[in-house]
C-alpha cells in the first residue's frame, strides 16, 4: 500500500504542478522514459514545466488512474508497481481542440534505500489510442497514412508529438518486441541485478545516473 500511495503521486501532483511533490516520489538518480521525453527526474520536470508555460501550443496532461499490483522481492527492498491508466492530452491543431485518450500501463521500480522508498526507474507501455473532437461540429482531419507509421498502440498520439515537434520515443508499444525487453528488465531489477535505459530496448551507452 505504500508502494502503490507513492507511484500514485504521478497522477496527483504532476497533473497540479505540485512539482515539490513529484519529485519528492524520486530518488536523485531516478531515469523516466515517456513518449516525449527521456532522461534525468530533474530534466524530466524542467520540460514539463515548460510544457505548462506553452499552453495550447504543446499539449495538456493528464491521468486517470484506474488500478495498481505491485512485485516485490523477498527482502522487501525492490518492488515493481505496475499501474493501469489513462492519459487523456489535449492539442490544439488550426484552433481546433482535440482529446487524445490513451490507455496504458505505467512501470515504476521502485528501492528502499535506508528507510525511504523511492522511484528509481519510470516507463510505460501503451496499450491503445484515439482522437477525439472537444466541439462535435470542428473536427481536425488527421490523414492516416501520416498516423499509419507509429507504433499501433499509441499511433495518433505520437502522430500528435511529431506534428508539435515533440519527436515520440518509438519503442514503447504494448504490442510490440519491447514488451518482452521490459518484463525481463522487471525480473532482473526483482532478482537483484543491475539494469539500465533503454528499459524497452538496447542499453543506452550514453547514460549516466
Amino acid at each position: 500500500m505504500k508502494i502503490r500511495e507513492l507511484c500514485e503521486g504521478w497522477g496527483v501532483y504532476r497533473d497540479a504542478a505540485e512539482w515539490e511533490n513529484y519529485r519528492s516520489m524520486f530518488f536523485d538518480d531516478a531515469y523516466i522514459a515517456t513518449s516525449w521525453k527521456q532522461g534525468n527526474i530533474d530534466e524530466f520536470i524542467e520540460a514539463s514545466k515548460a510544457g505548462f508555460e506553452k499552453g495550447s501550443k504543446f499539449m495538456y496532461i493528464l491521468h486517470r488512474i484506474i488500478g495498481s499490483q505491485v512485485d516485490m522481492n523477498t527482502d522487501l527492498t525492490r518492488a515493481v508497481c505496475k499501474m493501469k491508466i489513462t492519459i487523456t492530452c489535449r492539442f490544439t491543431f488550426d484552433d481546433i481542440e482535440m482529446d487524445n485518450d490513451a490507455d496504458c500501463r505505467f512501470f515504476f521500480f521502485v528501492e528502499k534505500r535506508g528507510n525511504r522508498w523511492g522511484v528509481v526507474f519510470y516507463t510505460l507501455l501503451f496499450d491503445k489510442d484515439k482522437f477525439s473532437p472537444v466541439n462535435p461540429e470542428k473536427i481536425y482531419s488527421i490523414p492516416e497514412d501520416e498516423v499509419k507509421q507509429y507504433p499501433s498502440g499509441y499511433k495518433y498520439l505520437a502522430w500528435a508529438e511529431n506534428k508539435i515537434s515533440q519527436p515520440p520515443k518509438m519503442n514503447l508499444n504494448a504490442h510490440g518486441p519491447e514488451k518482452d525487453v521490459l518484463y525481463g528488465r522487471i525480473k532482473t531489477w526483482l532478482e537483484g541485478g543491475d539494469i539500465r535505459p533503454d528499459l524497452t530496448g538496447e542499453d543506452d551507452p550514453n547514460w549516466k545516473p
